[in-house]
């Protein structure tokens, strides 16, 4: 019994450090990208853009959807994205690696 509860315990660090990672890359992606707000277009919409609109923009990529109303112009911006999705990706597979052992 004593294993069985330490397993639990082991998948549940896993977890809680798996989504408190994710949560710190939305908001560390989500500032970077308002700081290069130049950067995005907006389709369809010439007003200013606000600080949900990158937490949206961080959010739909980091969970591997990427779809946002934002797309990325400049070249800082399209770097900052790619190193987003290649984090997002190698985390997974990371992740897929450690609970298949």
């Amino acid at each position: 019994m004593n294993n069985k509860n330490n397993f639990v315990l082991y998948i549940m660090k896993i977890l809680i450090r798996s989504f408190i990672f994710h949560i710190l890359c939305i908001l560390i992606f989500a500032t970077l990208y308002f700081s290069l707000d130049e950067g995005f277009h907006i389709k369809e919409k010439p007003e200013k853009r606000g600080v949900i609109d990158y937490l949206l923009l961080s959010t739909t990529i980091q969970a591997g959807v990427g779809i946002s109303d934002l797309y990325p112009l400049s070249y800082y911006s399209k770097i900052a994205v790619i190193i987003q999705q290649m984090l997002m990706l190698f985390t997974h597979i990371i992740t897929l690696y450690i609970f298949t052992l």
